[in-house]
């Protein structure tokens, strides 16, 4: 990264020469002149400058080393130094006695305004990683994870643990005088301060995808609604435009993050059509009603899959699975269900709770039911 440019010497030099009726100079590493307040020295060699940064320290020029040295004035170098490095040099013309208090001055303002300018490009780049890794991740680009190797410490990103997506969208209709980068600048801020350990960046003029690593491995997205809600009015408020969230899926690892995206769109979209009134979308709240939609969406097939998984792959000898199969037919009546199965209505609330605590859908909440005889039909032919 460049530190001392072209442009920000510029405006040093002309900061300066307001607050001091001297000629300022600015020149880089190597003693050439970058910006100066006579035009007709840039680009040209100034060799007290050499000789301050052989130096490393100032150095002053008198009448009679005017006369020896090329390309300079009577005045004052005075190095200008970043994070412990020499990066160019300051000159200031006129007597060393008048001119010496004004260019330690000048220093200390140059080596602020580096500084400044400095941390903004810091900002900038960090913003402009974390855009292309928010996006290649939801994309599921295998970029990513190079991206996320190189800067995982820096975000905090670790590649197995829970993750959920959330999609905020801000309508700017309304917006007049302040630009629309700058609120989504604001918004990200907001997010990223409620939601400690996620990662937001805007993906085109009014959206904005974050992140959230979740606080715990048990953590359900139904957890964040009052603290969205709260966030929701703060977006409102800073905005004073109409928003839009959606809350997608927790998925056990960041390579699956995509899936999350998915989910988030496809309940944006089921919301803002069903439940235009509402502000904010929540996955599972909504996905009893979107899997009724007459659509080949591939979240829907993937998650009775996952649901159907969870219980088979738990379900050595088949009981859990053949219990649930009879409890569905039986119209979960349990002591219909216990006898045909042979067993105390014990032993079949333990199989409930099993089920229960390994898909999180409990058997006896008739929408819980209703998923997993979804996830039953779907896949228990293809998997025999």
């Amino acid at each position: 990264m460049e530190i001392l440019s072209r442009q920000l010497a510029e405006r040093i030099v002309d900061r300066t020469m307001k607050a001091v009726n001297k000629n300022v100079n600015i020149m880089n590493e190597k003693g050439m002149i970058i910006a100066s307040g006579d035009k007709s020295r840039v680009g040209t060699i100034h060799e007290g400058a050499v000789l301050a940064l052989k130096r490393r320290s100032e150095f002053s020029i008198d009448e009679r080393q005017c006369r020896e040295l090329n390309g300079v004035q009577e005045g004052t170098n005075i190095v200008i130094e970043f994070k412990g490095d020499i990066i160019g040099v300051i000159g200031i013309t006129g007597k060393r006695d008048e001119v010496i208090g004004y260019g330690r001055l000048i220093k200390m303002a140059a080596e602020m305004m580096i500084e400044q300018a400095y941390v903004m490009k810091e900002l900038e780049w960090s913003n402009k990683i974390k855009e292309n890794m928010v996006v290649s991740l939801i994309n599921d680009n295998q970029d990513s994870f190079k991206l996320l190797e190189k800067y995982a410490e820096k975000f905090k990103l670790t590649s197995n643990y829970p993750m959920i997506v959330f999609i905020v969208q801000i309508d700017f209709e309304k917006i007049s005088e302040k630009k629309d980068i700058d609120i989504l600048n604001d918004v990200i801020s907001i997010l990223e301060a409620n939601f400690e350990g996620s990662l937001a960046a805007a993906i085109d003029s009014k959206t904005i995808v974050i992140i959230y690593k979740c606080p715990n491995v048990d953590y359900e997205s139904i957890t964040c609604k009052p603290r969205m809600e709260s966030v929701y009015r703060k977006i409102r408020f800073k905005t004073k435009s109409n928003v839009k969230i959606s809350i997608g899926k927790v998925c056990s690892k960041l390579a699956d993050i995509h899936k999350s995206y998915e989910i988030a769109q496809k309940t944006f979209l089921f919301g803002e059509e069903n439940y235009s009134q509402e502000n904010i979308y929540i996955f599972d709240i909504l996905k009893y009603q979107m899997l009724f939609l007459q659509d080949n969406a591939k979240w829907k097939l993937s998650e009775l899959k996952d649901s159907y998984e969870l219980i088979s792959e738990n379900d050595r000898n088949g009981e859990l699975m053949e219990t649930l199969k009879v409890f569905i037919e039986e119209n979960g009546e349990l002591n219909k269900v216990s006898n045909r199965l042979f067993i105390h209505r014990n032993t079949l609330n333990y199989r409930l709770n099993k089920i229960y605590k390994l898909t999180n859908l409990n058997p006896k909440r008739y929408v819980d039911l209703f998923w997993l005889y979804s996830s039953i039909i779907n896949f228990k032919t293809t998997q025999s």
